[in-house]
């Protein structure tokens, strides 16, 4: 199954209006190409055999096969489509839920749930718990994942310098030997916090990789000691050069003074240029790294809704 090119350019535009941009200078039509080209890489991705498989094998679920982790369109009246599949939330296998791509705007639960309606049978092996899709404002949802937090460099740049900013050093990490210390602090986060366990996990040592490469990965040091570090990679937004926060970790001991917003703002000063968008995505229950983030002048673009379905969908 393809996508025609036609099918991409309104799935593109639906996309683009997920996306509050009122302030932020984008250029429309290359945001347009640069969303064509996500959807359109994304679905024949995840529709491939080598993926299906590949998915099929890590989640392991009980009576699944590799087709059923297909990514469809859906055909609904006066032209509107959505593309639809399974995902699992960060990675877990006991968190399914359906992501719905509409080529137009969804608005409420009850919108989320007919569209759903309609295919909820081809999802019985899974019994997916929600329903996701994207809206550029805090709509009807039962609750919010990903937030894009998003600013520009020059924004960022011409703010005050942080009482401690000064004080920090980065220095650069150059192979994989950082992962088990990295590993560990987050074991000990999720100890303290469990109710974030599912939701703000630990980057994979593949995911870091880009990071790694392009020499955007640092150790912090605060007072002669180690005290996190942060990662950060080229990536671009709606088309537009960008640099995207991957990674930003406090050890338990320096949480809670103050350090995040000025690691965050001295990585931006030392690393970007002043066209790049700066963004990133924070679970909207993280409300210390949603507030970090808006200290720094970035502001919520774009919302991840989820809708529940009962007792996981079971079908029955």
């Amino acid at each position: 199954m393809t996508l025609q090119e036609n099918d991409m350019q309104l799935f593109a535009k639906a996309v683009l209006d997920t996306f509050d941009l009122k302030e932020f200078s984008i250029d429309r039509e290359k945001a347009l190409i640069g969303l064509k080209d996500d959807i359109s890489s994304e679905f024949e991705d995840l529709n491939s055999e080598e993926t299906k498989k590949a998915r099929n094998d890590h989640f392991k679920i009980e009576g699944a096969k590799p087709e059923d982790y297909f990514e469809k369109v859906l055909l609904l009246d006066s032209g509107r489509k959505v593309i639809y599949g399974i995902r699992h939330m960060g990675g877990n296998p006991d968190l399914p839920f359906v992501q719905l791509t509409p080529n137009y705007q969804i608005y409420s639960k009850a919108e989320a749930l007919e569209v759903y309606e309609k295919v909820r049978h081809e999802f019985e092996v899974f019994k997916p718990k929600f329903l996701s899709f994207w809206s550029r404002d805090q709509i009807d949802a039962d609750f919010f994942g990903s937030i894009y937090m998003v600013s520009t460099s020059k924004k960022m740049k011409l703010l005050d310098e942080w009482s401690l900013e000064s004080d920090l050093t980065f220095t650069k990490i150059t192979d994989d030997s950082y992962y088990d210390w990295y590993e560990s602090g987050y074991k000990e986060f999720h100890e303290s916090s469990p109710e974030l366990s599912q939701k703000v996990t630990v980057n994979s040592v593949d995911s870091m990789r880009d990071s790694l490469e392009e020499g955007l990965l640092f150790y912090v040091e605060f007072q002669g000691e180690r005290i996190g570090l942060i990662a950060g990679e080229r990536s671009k937004l709606l088309g537009h050069d960008g640099i995207y926060f991957h990674e930003i970790f406090i050890s338990k001991k320096w949480k809670g003074k103050g350090l995040a917003k000025a690691i965050q703002r001295k990585f931006i000063v030392s690393n970007t240029v002043e066209h790049e968008l700066v963004w990133g995505t924070i679970d909207a229950h993280n409300l210390p790294s949603f507030k970090t983030a808006k200290s720094n002048g970035r502001r919520p673009m774009r919302y991840e809704c989820f809708v529940d379905l009962p007792l996981g969908d079971s079908n029955d």
